[in-house]
């Protein structure tokens, strides 16, 4: 018995022969057509996205089965291209099918070429040495056993302690690597880098922060969240003491993140976690004042220079520093504190107490003390910092010098008194 071609192979077989003919193959000059892949939904398209931008391949043809996913809005909002391209074109072409052209940028050609060895020859040897760099921090944070959440926040924290932002045009994950410094775009397409290599799903977010921003959207535990590194390395040109690793923008939910963030949410996914889900995690989240204390008093022990907390009866900071040197007067070890820095309207409750532990403050870190407290503070620094060896060294040259100037003083005194002896026997 004869067996027909079912209906549905001959109208893919028709699709694949209309997208060979919509991108103009021209055999005389041996280009070869791809195949045409059928998409069915957004997942599947970003699934494809990624397998081609980690070949490293610039041209893809896609037949949509939803008409809706081929509209031109969704093609110019789709944020997740932004992974992986400096650029992209969209010819969009009758029978919902499309034909796409990319540039990659430096951090999707390091991943493709990590991944897939026999694509290190298309990198330059700066993107080379880059690569070299990146294998090995991952290499020297990332451990077996380690939990999502560990790995991120290892990446994070590596990231902003190696890095400094800067408003030069360094956007390249080659910058922040093997220069050390470099824009927002830069800090988020390095996290992005590393986030991939040890195996942690994660999206460029690109939006502003009153002006042009970039940042990450991570999935911890089926969870995704916002990081903004670039704010949470707070360095200012010119006053080194405000080099801080700071988690103020950690593991965010999108309402939190929108408080000063604005960005399009098409297919990007949802970041709905609990609020505060980092200090939560840490242990760092605060519901009553005794036990706040107790952690302060702990960290003021081990040597810790700041302590950044969630306070959840966090009020004004008035409420705080009464409650605060209430709390001194029975525990001195809270004396110790000598600021803290309070949340801003998009941090919420997140407080960054500073101790003595941590350098001469400047006059503005006194301001949310009492004056007498403070100067105790201040007393008790300069006292400590002492160098009693030099006080020693320099007390026993007054003395050698005192009591040779003494000794001289006799000497004189003895002569003077046997002169006058003479001239009255005379």
């Amino acid at each position: 018995m004869t067996r027909y071609p079912s209906i549905l192979s001959i109208f893919l077989s028709l699709l694949v022969c209309l997208a060979g003919q919509v991108w103009g193959v021209d055999k005389q000059k041996g280009e070869t057509a791809p195949t045409a892949v059928i998409i069915h939904n957004a997942e599947q398209f970003n699934r494809h996205l990624d397998n081609m931008a980690l070949r490293l391949q610039e041209r893809t043809l896609c037949v949509f089965k939803n008409e809706q996913l081929i509209n031109a809005h969704n093609i110019s909002e789709r944020s997740v291209w932004y992974d992986y391209g400096n650029a992209y074109k969209a010819a969009i072409y009758p029978q919902q099918i499309a034909e796409f052209s990319f540039q990659y940028k430096d951090n999707t050609r390091l991943l493709a070429a990590h991944l897939h060895p026999e694509l290190l020859t298309q990198l330059s040897s700066r993107e080379q040495q880059a690569l070299r760099e990146a294998r090995k921090r991952v290499q020297q944070l990332i451990h077996p056993g380690m939990s999502e959440a560990q790995k991120f926040r290892a990446l994070h924290d590596d990231t902003i302690n190696r890095g400094r932002y800067t408003r030069e045009p360094m956007g390249d994950v080659c910058d922040l690597l093997l220069e050390g410094q470099g824009t927002c775009e830069a800090y988020s397409r390095t996290l992005w880098l590393l986030c991939r290599m040890s195996g942690l799903r994660c999206h460029i977010v690109y939006g502003k922060a009153g002006e042009p921003h970039a940042w990450n959207l991570v999935c911890i535990d089926n969870h995704w969240y916002h990081t903004d590194a670039t704010w949470n390395d707070p360095v200012i040109e010119g006053e080194p003491h405000r080099q801080t690793l700071s988690h103020r923008y950690y593991l965010l939910n999108d309402s939190q993140m929108s408080k000063d963030h604005s960005w399009s949410r098409n297919h990007l996914p949802a970041a709905i976690a609990k609020n505060a889900a980092f200090f939560r995690k840490q242990h760092l989240y605060f519901t009553e004042d005794t036990i706040l204390w107790a952690a302060l008093c702990a960290a003021i022990q081990q040597g810790h220079g700041s302590m950044e907390v969630y306070l959840e009866n966090f009020v004004s900071d008035a409420s705080l520093q009464q409650r605060l040197q209430e709390a001194a007067y029975k525990n001195p070890t809270l004396r110790a504190i000598t600021s803290w820095q309070s949340p801003a309207p998009h941090t919420e409750g997140v407080v960054r107490f500073s101790f003595e532990n941590a350098g001469p403050p400047r006059p503005a870190d006194m301001r949310n003390l009492d004056f007498s407290r403070g100067v105790m503070v201040e007393t008790h620094r300069l006292i400590n910092s002492i160098d009693t060896a030099a006080l020693q060294q320099q007390w026993q040259h007054i003395s050698d010098t005192a009591l040779s100037w003494w000794q001289q003083l006799l000497v004189w005194l003895e002569e003077l008194w046997l002169w006058l002896k003479s001239v009255l026997a005379a």
